[in-house]
């Protein structure tokens, strides 16, 4: 047996024993995602920007399920913390301006913007408080 061979199952059985289960997804949804970008590239430039398009689809879908997931695990950790602070700042203001001038022998087109985001969120647990077993649960 080679010693790439031997690397490869060393790393399945580590990436089995270490990772939890939402990395071996993560990892086989990357590990899938690149396979079908190398045979889309073998048919061609057409094929290709069609995978890729699905794969910007596919990509927006999971970051928004991770968002919500995230939330999610907040929440049950708030609902089991003996002291919870939570501390955010959202702003995402912007302006622009398009213009358009003529003066009898030349046209001017012109287009400003500018931008401003400002995120903070810093969430602390502290503790396990009491959690009760809702009714249905016991």
């Amino acid at each position: 047996m080679d010693t790439a061979k031997i690397a490869s199952i060393a790393g399945k059985v580590a990436l089995d024993f270490f990772v939890p289960g939402y990395m071996k997804a993560a990892y086989s949804a990357l590990s899938s995602s690149q396979d079908e970008v190398r045979a889309a590239e073998s048919k061609g430039l057409a094929t290709l920007e069609e995978e890729a398009k699905k794969q910007r689809i596919v990509m927006e879908f999971q970051a928004h399920q991770a968002r919500v997931a995230q939330e999610l695990a907040i929440a049950e950790r708030i609902a089991a913390s003996h002291e919870v602070v939570i501390e955010e700042y959202y702003d995402g203001s912007g302006k622009g301006h398009l213009g358009l001038k003529t003066d009898g022998e030349a046209i001017s087109v012109g287009a400003s913007g500018e931008g401003r985001r400002v995120t903070k969120r810093v969430i602390r647990f502290n503790g396990w408080g009491a959690h009760p077993i809702p009714a249905d649960d016991a």
